[in-house]
């Protein structure tokens, strides 16, 4: 990630950058990091967009596999495809509802 991207992920999170070189960051609020614990709080959200990312690729994928399927399985029956594919959040309140009646 380039450093402008940084310190735009910084300011989406409500960080702004008093100075690069030592580097220190400050909220509105006044929290104030410098040095190493400014780059924790950096990588920290790094991480947790990327987590982000992760999560809603695998959502994404999740949810084209489901249509695939759905989509094969209406081919080889003749069938219509009727109702709306069910999102990832959707099937996984089944799943869990299912598992909760065993």
């Amino acid at each position: 990630m380039s450093w402008e991207k940084d310190i735009e992920l910084l300011e989406e999170n409500g960080w702004e950058v008093e100075c690069q070189s030592p580097f220190e960051i400050r909220t509105k609020d006044n929290s104030f990091a410098s040095s190493e614990a400014a780059y924790i709080v950096l990588n920290n959200l790094k991480s947790e967009t990327i987590q982000r990312f992760n999560e809603q690729n695998m959502h994404d994928c999740f949810n084209a596999g489901i249509n695939r399927g759905v989509t094969i399985a209406a081919i080889i029956t003749k069938q219509d495809l009727g109702e709306e594919f069910p999102t990832y959040q959707e099937y996984m309140k089944k799943f869990e509802t299912d598992e909760e009646e065993k």
